[in-house]
């Protein structure tokens, strides 16, 4: 699956998806790397997914 498509799974550990992570971001104008993992209860497994997530918030 494309990584730029919302039904990618970001966080595989915690099945969060781009499209879920991109919502938040919008709605809450939080770009903040621990605020959005501990709002969306990712990143917080193996970790893997971190960068991946600085990225999509700041491309927002």
């Amino acid at each position: 699956m494309d990584k730029n498509s919302r039904e990618y799974e970001v966080c595989v550990c915690r099945h969060v998806t781009r499209g879920t992570i991109e919502d938040y971001i919008r709605e809450n104008n939080v770009t903040d790397l621990k605020e959005l993992c501990k709002a969306l209860n990712m990143g917080n497994v193996c970790g893997a997914c971190r960068e991946m997530i600085m990225e999509i918030a700041a491309s927002i």
